[in-house]
């Protein structure tokens, strides 16, 4: 037995801190009857050094803090006993014998240590209005033999796909959950006694069994503040650093990084802020975006180390400036599904949403961003939302039971994969409108990976257990629906050229500066009288870019049009010496830009045109 010399340690520094004089281990047992035990292991095995016994001097409250001196974190690794079961370090920086995706092994854990040399660049810190963002699944995003990179599944497999993000305009990269969660969480936990218990799956059956489940997108238990270590190249020990690679290459191109936790809901509030502080310092990621059930809501929104960090979650309570950040730029984020909802019923023609859509495209208050998208992980890609009308998740193994039955989606007259070309013009044409949409709404745009590709999940709107194709991002669907990514860039394009679609502020829907008319009116087919009845399906919105430049007279009017029939607007009279010119219609999937004759405009079938005065 290894002679290690102990002595009490400090209970502020919770999981495993290498010391100058040694290495502190802390630990939380609540309700502890008795004293846990440190385990030493030989490095990178279940080979057992020696179980070392805290007692009552080192237990803090609930901490148990021991230091072991001239400890050689190169050669053991550590883990922890109570009442002679496996215990764990919720705190634990590096976990092991999680290298392999779908394995699931009793872990053991890793003294953090690291050299990794930031390239100290100040950060980006760009504000919602100016922001991109683009949601991904870091193993999904890559792992299909399409993808073309080496490292597919992985850190580096995101990198490899930066010039892809940077052509379409992204700013901004949201990581679903990239901490180390459970795979099998249910089926690991029964297993936990097993040292050496090994858990394994079949992605490829065609439908999985209860007990193979797998847990795709990583909401589940999970130990918070280590990398996922299958989502590296190397041993599970380098997930830090390549995942620290792939923040410093996405910051080098201009993008910032967004976090989601979801946080389980035993976790102490103390916690959850440990965990957000340590990956914000450790790891430089520039936001988060949790379930705010867990998040201590008022420490996060006051902590002062996060005033500059985006923090995201489905609401808030917002009352005044205090919340905001130092700079006195918005660092909270609204992100829920109450526009993209709003966005499909108003696509299929549904009565009674002119108001509440126009609200959507104008809705950006004063103390947080709000975050717009058109689809997510748990409801039909874009694609799918032309393309179904109903979910067809049998896959799961649920019997189609799972997953939301209100997806507000329209299959454009036939369900699923079809080669019908009426079909499959309709289906584009309202995808351009989805986007069209999205990206002349005055929110933050969230794009979910793929959409800009036409992703599909063959119908499956919960694929929360598919580690195979139906979540894989098909890269060829890139050459296949290139006029969708082409279109894609065109408008986000579009938007960042028009400031006044995009604004810091709320816009007041007055002319509040004496520029000619407001900066932000909303019509009907006829110019200044919008039709909010119930059976109405078109409306049309004037932007004054005189609000952005003092010196530039331009207008922009969004005429939507959802009906199944044309609808002739009458355009509002332009200013003198100019005329209103035709910037894009999304019934044509060729862009032209042509001058209107005369004060009228016809807007085909579910479409939208925009036009612009010069």
């Amino acid at each position: 037995m290894m002679n290690f010399k102990t002595k009490i340690g400090n209970p502020l520094l919770l999981g495993a801190t290498k010391l100058y004089s040694g290495v502190n281990f802390a630990v939380v047992v609540e309700n502890s009857s008795s004293c846990p035990i440190l385990r030493i292991y030989e490095k990178g095995t279940y080979n057992v050094v020696c179980d070392l016994s805290f007692d009552v001097k080192m237990k803090f409250g609930d901490v148990f803090a021991m230091e072991i001196e001239a400890f050689d974190d190169s050669i053991y690794d550590y883990g922890y006993l109570y009442e002679d079961k496996p215990y764990a370090d919720m705190y634990a920086k590096v976990i092991n014998h999680r290298e392999k995706w779908g394995e699931m092994t009793l872990p053991t854990y890793s003294v953090f240590t690291d050299t990794f040399s930031w390239d100290e660049r100040e950060r980006k810190e760009i504000p919602f209005d100016e922001a991109l963002i683009y949601r991904l699944h870091v193993k999904g995003f890559t792992a299909h033999k399409s993808s073309g990179t080496k490292y597919k599944g992985t850190y580096k497999g995101v990198i490899s796909k930066i010039p892809h993000m940077k052509d379409l305009g992204i700013n901004i990269v949201e990581l679903m959950p990239a901490y180390e969660f459970d795979e099998l969480p249910s089926i690991f936990a029964n297993r936990m006694e097993d040292k050496k218990g090994v858990q394994m799956y079949n992605p490829f059956g065609d439908v999985q069994s209860e007990a193979e489940k797998i847990n795709y997108w990583g909401y589940s238990t999970a130990s918070y503040f280590a990398p996922k270590a299958s989502y590296a190249v190397a041993s599970g020990r380098e997930a830090g650093r390549e995942f620290k690679e792939m923040v410093q290459a996405l910051h080098n191109a201009g993008m910032e990084v967004i976090m989601e936790f979801h946080f389980s809901d035993e976790m102490k509030p103390q916690m959850v802020m440990d965990c957000i502080r340590y990956w914000v310092m450790e790891y430089h990621i520039d936001g988060i975006h949790a379930n705010l059930n867990v998040v201590p809501v008022n420490m996060i929104k006051t902590d002062p180390l996060l005033a500059n960090i985006k923090i995201l979650g489905d609401r808030w309570e917002l009352v005044n400036d205090y919340y905001m950040s130092r700079k006195g730029l918005k660092h909270l984020g609204i992100c829920n599904d109450g526009f993209m909802c709003t966005v499909r019923k108003f696509l299929k023609s549904d009565e009674g949403l002119t108001f509440e859509m126009s609200s959507k495209l104008k809705d950006n208050p004063k103390d947080a961003g709000v975050i717009n998208y058109l689809s997510t992980h748990n409801s039909f890609t874009l694609m799918d939302c032309v393309s179904y009308d109903r979910k067809h998740n049998e896959a799961n193994g649920e019997n189609n039971q799972d997953g939301s039955n209100l997806n507000y989606s329209w299959n454009c007259g036939f369900e699923g994969a079809t080669r019908k070309k009426k079909v499959v013009e309709l289906r584009k044409q309202q995808i351009r409108n989805a986007i069209t949409i999205l990206m002349v709404s005055q929110g933050t745009p969230m794009i979910m990976a793929g959409d800009e590709m036409g992703r599909t999940c063959q119908g499956n709107n919960n694929p929360y257990c598919q580690d195979n194709d139906i979540n894989y991002i098909n890269w060829n669907d890139l050459k296949k629906n290139n006029e969708i990514y082409l279109f894609m860039k065109f408008m986000i394009q579009f938007r960042k050229e028009h400031k006044i679609l995009h604004m810091a502020d709320e816009l007041r829907m007055m002319d509040y500066l004496s520029k000619g008319c407001p900066d932000l009116s909303v019509h009907g087919v006829e110019p200044w009288r919008p039709d909010f009845n119930y059976v109405s399906r078109c409306f049309g919105m004037m932007y004054n870019e005189a609000y952005v430049d003092e010196d530039k007279k331009g207008k922009l009017y969004i005429m939507f049009n959802m009906y199944w029939e044309p609808q002739v607007f009458n355009v509002p009279a332009s200013e003198l010496g100019m005329k209103w010119k035709v910037m894009l219609s999304t019934a044509d999937k060729d862009i032209k830009e042509e001058s209107i004759k005369g004060r009228t405009f016809t807007v085909p079938p579910r479409a939208i045109a925009v036009i612009c005065e010069v």
